[in-house]
């Protein structure tokens, strides 16, 4: 038996979620007049960056913690096209001691385009892995999907 898949539930919108909405620009299209698959990173990096910033001051996170991403999986479904928006609904998949999984729906209104996930780590001032912070690791718990 298998284990379900972690991003199932991202394939249908859902308004608890951290959400960012991004144009698509001419300049994201490929050769097919569709977005480019790698277009869809940049807009799951912007997500991250804007959940990163919005955690910042919210929790009053030290300057010093870094989030490098350790880890990244994309899954298309379907096109992007210009003109247009992309959402990113972004929500935390899992925690652990010093990294967490942050899964990702990408929609074009109702329609699911892409699944994404990213792990990334926290490092101290110096680079290192260090432990998350605990109202960083009580936020990121208390913002998962429920089970089941």
């Amino acid at each position: 038996m298998s284990a379900p898949d972690p991003l199932a539930s991202f394939r249908a919108p859902d308004p608890a979620r951290f959400t960012t909405t991004s144009e698509i620009r001419y300049a994201d299209l490929d050769p097919n007049r569709h977005v480019n698959h790698a277009k869809f990173l940049a807009y799951v990096e912007e997500s991250r960056l804007a959940l990163r910033r919005h955690l910042n001051d919210t929790l009053a996170l030290p300057d010093t913690l870094g989030w490098a991403v350790g880890a990244l999986s994309i899954q298309y479904l379907r096109q992007l096209l210009y003109p247009g928006s992309v959402r990113v609904e972004c929500q935390p998949i899992a925690v652990g001691r010093t990294s967490f999984t942050l899964g990702y729906g990408l929609f074009s209104g109702a329609d699911c385009a892409a699944l994404a996930s990213s792990r990334s780590v926290c490092l101290d001032a110096d680079g290192r892995s260090t432990p998350l912070p605990a109202r960083l690791a009580d936020w990121l718990r208390g913002h998962m999907p429920p089970v089941g």
